[in-house]
């Protein structure tokens, strides 16, 4: 069984006077016990929504799923209150503006401790006047187990001389600080399961390198399981276990990380790969996805890419179907329904326009190569 479970899920956005939005549609996702489950694709994708599902964090949306499992047990079937133990308690998150998500005028050693007050294995009172006290009076102390913890985990995730910067406000420190301090407080509950929503967005790529490194080795020593956001295929190679290619709102592509590095599928994967310099054609440029990818009101019928795909044929306007790549590598295009290889992608050929497909109603898809 995995650690987490979804299966089909819908996000839509009620907007008053208008059309619902709908946000993400027929998603599945698995994240196995102490791996690193990349979920990629462009802005706009609904990685960040489906992401904050998981924590419940969309009081403004209506959210539908055959299964939405955490340790086998309903996420959705819980009450608010055992949603809030859940938080921390088992789920923890990283988000990706760090100097919006801790509080400015808390030292980040009592941001951390707080957590581990309400989350962790410590016998400290924590009330409403105890909070308030040690918030805007005493602090916590520094022979409080709260406050040790919080000083072994700033520790934990490479921060140099972490007693001195657990006393320290979050604009006093860097941004690869802050995210490492982020990264802290998730872990103050000792959480099976971390949600990282880009944790490593605006930072250099020194930086960047050290925080994928750092949630690398959490995984492997302390098995902990993390659902990492991304848009950056090269982070998804370097870090990740297994990956969900998603694209406005649906999912195009999961497996392995080898598996869709060496065996890519769905055009949309093949042409983000193709897009990053590792995968770039010779003569300096990058190759591009003609287009952009359509408003989550207007999204064609069937195959949400195919008025971006050179691959594109009349089947694409029918829902998608799922075709078993490998044992756990998964595609959804309508170039395998027929059962056999439509050869590589190339984009070079130009992509449908103004959502045109038109030709015979035989596949017609583009001959083409990865050159």
């Amino acid at each position: 069984m995995s650690l987490l479970d979804i299966e089909d899920l819908s996000i839509t956005f009620p907007v008053e006077g208008g059309p619902d939005v709908p946000a993400v549609e027929g998603i599945d996702l698995s994240v196995e016990a102490g791996e690193i489950h990349g979920l990629v694709g462009e802005s706009g994708s609904g990685k960040s929504v489906t992401a904050r599902s998981v924590m419940r964090l969309l009081d403004d949306a209506e959210v539908g799923a055959k299964r939405f499992d955490y340790r086998g047990e309903d996420l959705y079937d819980k009450s608010e209150a055992e949603m809030r133990q859940v938080r921390g308690d088992e789920i923890g998150m990283v988000f990706q503006d760090s100097l919006s998500a801790l509080n400015p005028v808390m030292t980040v050693g009592e941001q951390i401790a707080e957590v581990v007050r309400h989350h962790g294995d410590v016998e400290e009172s924590t009330g409403l006047l105890s909070e308030l006290r040690r918030k805007y009076i005493t602090g916590t102390s520094t022979s409080a187990p709260s406050w040790r913890r919080a000083v072994s985990l700033l520790e934990t995730v490479g921060i140099p001389d972490p007693e001195t910067v657990a006393t320290s406000y979050p604009h006093q420190l860097s941004g690869g600080q802050r995210q490492r301090v982020m990264i802290a407080s998730a872990l103050g509950g000792d959480p099976s399961l971390i949600v990282a929503d880009e944790p490593t967005t605006a930072l250099d790529v020194t930086v960047e390198a050290g925080i994928l490194g750092e949630l690398r080795r959490l995984c492997d020593e302390l098995d902990v399981a993390i659902l990492l956001i991304t848009h950056d295929l090269g982070v998804v190679a370097e870090t990740c276990d297994s990956v969900t290619v998603m694209y406005s709102g649906s999912v195009m592509e999961r497996g392995r990380t080898d598996q869709l590095f060496e065996n890519p599928v769905h055009p949309y994967t093949k042409g983000l790969l193709r897009s990053i310099p590792e995968g770039a054609s010779t003569g300096g440029e990058l190759t591009t996805i003609p287009g952009s990818a359509p408003e989550p009101t207007d999204r064609p019928d069937g195959c949400p890419f195919r008025d971006r795909c050179p691959a594109a044929f009349d089947a694409c306007s029918e829902p998608l179907p799922e075709h078993v790549v490998d044992d756990g590598h998964v595609s959804h295009c309508h170039l395998y329904t027929e059962g056999d290889d439509p050869g590589e992608v190339t984009w070079d050929a130009p992509a449908a326009t103004n959502g045109s497909l038109d030709g015979t109603t035989e596949r017609t898809h583009t001959e083409v190569t990865d050159g």
